[in-house]
């Protein structure tokens, strides 16, 4: 399943991030999930909960932000939010378009603990 290797990948990240900054506990990992990510929220969220019962923060909490697909005009220059992967300028009808955010699952923040203070 392609989303537990993203937490595969994820919680090591975290791990990462953890262990530069002494942590006690990793409380929340914040995440973003565009629809043209190719990653379902609901089985990254299951996968999540599988893995980290065997990882080092098992109580870490999963926010999973679903966002829209943003992109840019490239005839018009105007930036707009697509709906209903009708990929056109809902501003002048042009296909000609660049995707500026939404194709992509990213590590937004993560909430740790560090002696007994969140950082």
């Amino acid at each position: 399943m392609h989303e537990e290797s993203l937490i595969r990948t994820l919680l090591s990240q975290v791990e990462d991030i953890a262990a530069l900054n002494n942590a006690v506990a990793v409380e929340l990992i914040e995440v973003e999930v565009g629809p043209l990510s190719g990653v379902e929220p609901l089985l990254l969220q299951d996968a999540f909960e599988r893995l980290k019962e065997g990882s080092a923060w098992p109580n870490a909490q999963l926010s999973v932000q679903q966002i829209g697909l943003d992109v840019l005009c490239k005839y018009c220059q105007r930036e707009s939010q697509l709906r209903d992967f009708r990929f056109v300028c809902s501003h002048c009808d042009s296909a000609e378009l660049q995707i500026l955010r939404g194709d992509n699952c990213r590590l937004l923040n993560v909430k740790l603990q560090v002696n007994n203070s969140c950082v």
